[in-house]
């Protein structure tokens, strides 16, 4: 392992390769023949893992012509030719692998169902951002009431001031932070005491002033008739009563009084925080109970629940050793991207296996551990993320630190810009630097009292100039922001894509589908005139068929051919698909809000408007920061989260005027804006970064949320843009609008692997048939009762055992069938890799025979055969591309009724 560092970290500035070195690490555990099986890949959303799974496939499939050759034959200690050489070994082996690059969710969820049957529920659960959020309050409330605790909800209300739905919130924040919070205790405590002594103290200081003259003003800041009314006066903090309007008749023992009224002050806000407290973390078992049961009805987590009920398998009840490996295999390479975006929580349960890679115990010899963050990019406070877990892990394991500096992304002038901003404002800041050849690139700051002016001109200067729509990306500070920037930059009749436009359901087509089933169920016009307006025909009578349909993708089909709605809009496509998940009509009106599946790209074209929040992790030719539009809101949050380094110390209970008499409230308030401070600098530093060509400031006169950086109006180098490559002519095509044969093609790269998703019977039944296909040593009768054994195994939670008999069944009849056992006469090769075009496929079954080769792809139903037709064809084609002999292709449709196979 010449070069190659089995313990390390990289900093990684914003555009400087991080995914280049993740892929470079992966592949050269491969060539130094480590199996793909053992590496786990763990990045921080979906995107990254598709783009990380993509670059492996193509740089092994191009990597005499890749960059990445050079940096794996250094990190290998090997010369290239020998790289290149061992290549198609080592594709081979990626390609026939259960590759583990995913999200950290995605790991989670994938534990969670291997074990699901532990924690009371399915493994066959869907996933959502977020549980249903009315269903819960609905179950929380009603175990309050059949415990007894409404009372306690009621004086928590009373306590706060605040609704129950906003304690419900609360609920949800610590829900998520439960496991740091074990080690804290809570117990009310009564404020009586406190309250009626602080009484008494102020009367005491109010009969010193009798008979004296104050003036009114003095009189009337004395006047409190209650606890709360103490708090609010200016004086109660001083720490002397020697000014202004008390000065003339003061005596030093007004000043043992008031701090004897300030001690009884800050132990009345106490007593109230551990009441609070101690009435909250009463109610989270209630409200964890909730959301369990909701989870079990609904056969549905949300990511916090599968974190936390994974957490609660590691403590409660499965042996750390267990459960990590007895996962499909041995894990002994573990790859980190994002880290500064990990959570304490996350990394508490990784923590096991970090452990088991430096420890270099095990089975293997070889153990790595390699992680890639960048604390200037921690913006995630919110979700748990702390910047500190970097330093703390790699000081905790030795892990040797580099740091990636050279900015591939951005032109020079921007990273100039981005140098000279962020030096010595971000702790540690190094300056990055600009790759071989980077073009000047543009800046330009403006000041402008309407900011929305200010960004409408850059956006058409930038279209005058030839920039494409799609190439403009707008950040804002909030939704609410990127709302008026869509608002206005549609008035001027420029197209926008947010991230509500670049949702499925707000696609144009698939919204008038949805208006016309909602026409079907509620029989409310509106809902039909709805649907005439959005799909472009003239209003008319429109006839309710859908009742006669219990899945509404069945009914969706009829309604698309009844009016002629398919053009080849892809999101049809997906729609239907989606569809398939819910079981009845009245299931998908009431969750269809819920749906976050993303729209097929190439259907909108607009400038992009998103939060800087969002723009993470992307980047765009030009990119306009707009300034804040509203007033910065103040910190309203009731609970006040004090960490230490990254452990949770303590929670406060934010109290008006709390820090005048609490000297470690005070501090711990001190430390959050601080915090708040360097999240928000961080924003920054990631919103510049997304430029790739030109960046452009539009920033208030006031009020800005520029202002810690000191900006000024400025210019930066030559206004230009990229010429717009040629557009390729594109032949028409006739596409389909059916879905998707739902069968078992286990397509590696494709935009959706590396999601969570729910996965209906249809699914798991064609994969279970797969499988036990798959697991067959030899198509004998005898063989079947083994590979019986292995789909139960393995799909023993997920289907019953009448189902395993239709399965056993069907493979009896496909065995017996004389065209079949004809065909597969030969050397046989079960789910064999092929890449075609550049596009990864996996053929079912592949058989060399003496002057030609047989591609078989089993259907277990004949619902989408135009499209298996397609398929196979597409099989055929490649392999006698590559092959360069005779191919026949064939369709194996494994049903009920009996086998029928048909050549294609």
């Amino acid at each position: 392992m010449s070069g190659f560092v089995p313990f390390q970290a990289l900093m990684a500035s914003a555009g400087s390769g991080k995914t280049f070195s993740l892929v470079v690490r992966y592949l050269s555990l491969l060539f130094m023949g480590e199996s793909p099986d053992e590496i786990v890949a763990l990045t921080f959303t979906n995107k990254a893992a598709n783009e990380m799974q993509e670059r492996l496939i193509e740089a092994l499939t191009h990597l005499h012509e890749r960059d990445e050759l050079k940096e794996i034959a250094a990190l290998c200690g090997a010369d290239e030719t020998a790289i290149l050489q061992r290549r198609p070994e080592v594709l081979k082996r990626l390609l026939a692998a259960d590759t583990k690059v995913m999200t950290i969710d995605s790991f989670f969820a994938r534990i969670l169902r291997k074990f699901a049957l532990h924690a009371g529920i399915m493994p066959n659960f869907g996933t959502f951002e977020a549980q249903h959020e009315l269903k819960v309050m609905a179950r929380f409330l009603k175990l309050c009431e059949i415990e007894g605790k409404e009372s306690t909800l009621v004086a928590m209300a009373q306590i706060s001031a605040k609704r129950v739905s906003d304690i419900f919130g609360l609920l949800d924040a610590l829900y998520a932070k439960a496991p740091q919070l074990r080690h804290l205790q809570f117990e009310a405590a009564a404020m009586a005491p406190h309250e009626a002594r602080a009484m008494a103290l102020h009367a005491q200081l109010v009969a010193r002033f009798e008979g004296k003259s104050l003036s009114d003003r003095g009189r009337k800041a004395l006047e409190a008739e209650s606890v709360e009314a103490l708090i609010g006066k200016t004086w109660t903090a001083k720490a002397s009563l020697e000014y202004w309007d008390f000065k003339k008749h003061y005596d030093p023992q007004m000043d043992v009084l008031l701090r004897q009224l300030q001690g009884a002050l800050r132990g009345y806000m106490q007593a109230k925080e551990q009441t609070f407290f101690a009435h909250l973390f009463e109610l989270l078992d209630l409200y964890k109970s909730a959301k369990l049961t909701v989870a079990k009805e609904d056969n549905e987590l949300s990511f916090d629940d599968i974190t936390a009920l994974v957490y609660y398998l590691l403590g409660e009840r499965i042996d750390r050793e267990f459960l990590y490996f007895r996962l499909d295999s041995h894990i002994s390479h573990l790859l980190l991207d994002e880290f500064q975006d990990t959570s304490v929580l996350q990394f508490e349960i990784l923590q096991p296996l970090v452990e088991e890679m430096v420890s270099g115990s095990g089975v293997r010899e070889h153990h790595s551990f390699f992680l890639v963050g960048d604390v200037k990019q921690s913006i995630y406070r919110f979700r748990g993320g702390t910047k500190e877990l970097f330093g703390a892990v790699t000081e905790r394991y030795g892990l040797t630190v580099d740091s990636l500096r050279t900015n591939w992304r951005s032109s020079v002038n921007v990273v100039t810009f981005v140098n000279d901003t962020f030096r010595g404002r971000i702790d540690g800041y190094e300056d990055q630097l600009t790759k071989p050849g980077a073009r000047p690139g543009y800046v330009e700051i403006v000041e402008d009292e309407t900011p929305l002016e200010g960004m409408t001109a850059f956006v058409e200067r930038l279209l005058a100039l030839g920039a494409a729509p799609g190439e403009i990306a707008v950040l804002t500070a909030t939704n609410k922001d990127g709302g008026a920037v869509q608002e206005t930059l549609n008035a001027r009749q420029i197209d926008v894509v947010t991230e509500t436009t670049s949702r499925l359901i707000a696609q144009r087509r698939v919204r008038a589908v949805i208006e016309y089933l909602k026409y079907c169920y509620f029989d409310a016009e509106i809902y039909a005139r709805n649907f005439c307006a959005l799909a472009d025909i003239a209003v008319q009578p429109l006839p309710r068929p859908i009742r006669a349909f219990d899945a509404p993708a069945e009914a969706v089909r009829e309604v698309i051919t009844r009016f002629g709605l398919f053009d080849g809009d892809l999101n049809i496509v997906r729609f239907l698909e989606v569809l398939e998940r819910f079981r009845d009509l009245e299931a998908f009106l009431f969750e269809h809000e819920r749906i976050d599946t993303k729209a097929v790209t190439q259907e909108r074209e607009g400038v992009r408007v998103l939060t800087v929040h969002k723009s993470k992790g992307l980047e765009y030719p030009y990119v306009v920061v707009l300034d804040r539009l509203g007033r910065k809101k103040a910190d309203t949050a009731p609970i006040l989260y004090a960490y230490e380094g990254v452990e949770l110390r303590t929670l406060y209970l934010r109290q008006s005027k709390r820090a005048e008499f609490d000297p470690a409230y005070a501090a711990a308030l001190e430390r959050e804006a601080a915090l708040a401070d360097d999240d928000a600098l961080n924003a920054l530093y990631v919103a510049f970064t997304r430029a790739r060509e030109n960046l452009y400031v539009v920033r208030k006169p006031k009020e800005s949320m520029f202002e810690r950086l000191g900006l000024s109006s400025m210019t930066l180098g030559t206004e230009g843009v990229l010429a717009a490559a040629p557009a390729l002519p594109e032949a028409p095509r006739d596409i389909p609008y059916q879905a998707l044969a739902l069968g078992r093609q286990t397509e590696v790269v494709t935009a959706e692997k590396a999601a969570v998703a729910e996965e209906p019977f249809a699914v798991t039944f064609g994969l279970a048939m797969h499988y036990a296909l798959e697991m067959m040593a030899a198509f004998e009768i005898e063989d079947l009762a083994a590979a019986m054994t292995a789909v139960t195994n393995r799909y023993g939670a997920l289907l019953d055992a009448g189902v395993f008999e239709t399965i056993r069944g069907r493979l009896t009849r496909l065995l017996g069938d004389e065209t079949f056992r004809r065909l597969v006469e030969g050397e046989i090769a079960r789910e064999q890799p092929l890449m075609y075009e550049g596009e990864l496929r996996y053929l079912d079954l592949l058989v060399r025979q003496e002057e030609r080769w047989v591609v078989i792809d089993y259907k277990s139903a004949r619902r989408y055969e135009s499209e298996h037709r397609e398929q196979v064809g597409f099989y055929v084609k490649a392999v006698r591309a590559i092959t360069e002999m005779p191919v026949e292709g064939y369709l194996c449709y494994v049903l009920e009724e009996g086998v029928e196979i048909v050549r294609v």
